[in-house]
């Protein structure tokens, strides 16, 4: 607790003894190196004190004490006492219930500081789960996507290679016109921060469409995951080239891997 303490009740708290666990620990640390606060410390013990005090001393009339032993030694009856002015006892009782109401009242506001603390920590927990719940449920479709595309009918299988006298760095596209693209890359090697690879499709007529770029991992291997392609696009080959970081709108650079359709 490197800050003042907020707010001011937990003064009171404290010289009350409501305060409990790490709370209590953290203001403890903090008043021994804050000559300010354990003055507030000192004023709000003084304030119970006083509270403790609050209820006056009820004084018996004068001569009970007397006319209560003669009535003890006597075997007639003695006269009944008058009772003590009813104001008198009731201002007794207001001042003994104002300062119960006091210690009450800061007992409450204790217990709802720690109540709402347990609230915004349940609502935290909440929220992490929702996220994680959230996260599980894309990465769930997202698998299932895939899986559908690697096993159905209609996919198209494409290897690509560097070069036919090399077969080290490799790649496999399995394209769906109408569910999706997934391809993965081995073997490559690694490019310097401001280059990066990225896949083409190449359609039968016209330009070739990119598919994304992709890094590497340390062993090489990369890949590209549904990417947003035009829906029903043909396709006569896919290939791999090295470009400036981010992209380029078409191929600029040398071709590290290509492959047509069978």
């Amino acid at each position: 607790m490197n800050e003042h303490p907020q707010p001011e009740e937990i003064f009171d708290e404290y010289a009350l003894g409501v305060l409990e666990g790490e709370e209590r620990h953290a203001f403890e640390s903090h008043i021994e190196a804050c000559p300010a606060c354990l003055r507030k410390v000192e004023e709000a013990r003084a304030r119970m004190a006083l509270l403790a005090l609050a209820t006056p001393q009820i004084q018996l009339p004068p001569g009970a004490k007397e006319r209560l032993l003669r009535r003890v030694a006597s075997p007639s009856p003695a006269p009944l006492q008058q009772p003590a002015p009813f104001w008198g006892w009731t201002t007794a009782a207001l001042a003994a219930a104002t300062g119960v109401l006091a210690l009450a009242l800061l007992f409450i506001a204790a217990r709802n500081r720690e109540l709402l603390r347990n609230l915004r920590e349940l609502e935290a927990r909440q929220t992490q789960l929702l996220e994680s719940e959230r996260r599980l449920g894309e990465e769930s479709a997202r698998a299932h996507a895939v899986l559908d595309i690697l096993t159905s009918p209609q996919t198209v299988r494409v290897y690509l290679a560097s070069t036919p006298s090399r077969l080290l760095p490799e790649g496999k596209a399995f394209y769906h016109p109408q569910k999706g693209l997934v391809f993965y890359a081995t073997n490559l090697p690694r490019l310097p921060a401001h280059r990066t690879y990225q896949l083409w499709l190449v359609p039968p007529q016209g330009k070739p469409v990119s598919a994304g770029v992709f890094n590497t991992d340390p062993q090489g291997n990369g890949e590209v995951l549904l990417p947003s392609l035009p829906l029903g696009l043909p396709v006569k080959a896919f290939a791999v080239t090295v470009e400036p970081a981010g992209g380029e709108p078409q191929p600029t650079g040398p071709k590290v891997l290509a492959g047509v359709t069978s």
